[in-house]
């Protein structure tokens, strides 16, 4: 049964498992039922005003906190496996949204990650998404602007968060993962072939 965050509207984390059994699951997939829930789990989620919503001052968004808490007595969506899912989601949503518009995307994020004080930005993994028709017709523009923008965004805006995402991780007392970068760019090597 899917239960609501009394007086949000949105679902709790219990209730993004529970729709895997529940009956508007029946005779769809595994994946299919991830993707329900993921969807009802996001949506509105923009306009939700919980942007700056933490558990403690100075500390991390509840939902950040609560998926990487374990209890290890069943197997439920780990926190890393939510991300990858999310991250695919997002990059299924730009696609679409380029076809059904016509437009052309370029995405550019930074998983929230570890960071020391002699981290450089060109060390740092980041996700980049490119309209799949674009890419393939002007390829010579990965090499030129984009990564120019790629490298202002790392030192501009990437950096000086990683730095504020660890000390609210501190204030959380929770370990920052590592990302080690030649894995992240997987993404955009699977979009090139």
């Amino acid at each position: 049964m899917l239960t609501l965050v009394p007086e949000s509207g949105h679902f709790t984390m219990s209730s993004l498992a529970a729709l895997h059994a529940s009956p508007f699951a029946q005779g769809f997939s595994n994946n299919e039922r991830q993707a329900a829930g993921r969807a009802l789990f996001r949506h509105d989620t923009h306009i939700d005003g919980a942007h700056y919503h933490a558990r403690k001052l100075g500390g991390l968004h509840p939902a950040y906190a609560a998926f990487n808490q374990t209890n290890g007595k069943e197997r439920t969506l780990t926190h890393v496996e939510l991300v990858e899912a999310a991250l695919w989601d997002l990059f299924d949503a730009v696609t679409m949204q380029d076809r059904i518009d016509g437009g052309i995307s370029l995405l550019i994020r930074c998983p929230g990650s570890e960071v020391s004080s002699t981290t450089l930005p060109e060390e740092l993994a980041l996700d980049l998404y490119i309209t799949p028709r674009e890419l393939q017709e002007t390829p010579q523009r990965i090499g030129g602007d984009v990564t120019t923008l790629v490298q202002a965004f790392a030192a501009e805006f990437a950096l000086p968060h990683l730095q504020r995402f660890s000390k609210r991780c501190a204030v959380e007392g929770i370990k920052p993962p590592k990302r080690c970068k030649s894995i992240d760019f997987r993404i955009l090597i699977s979009l090139l072939t």
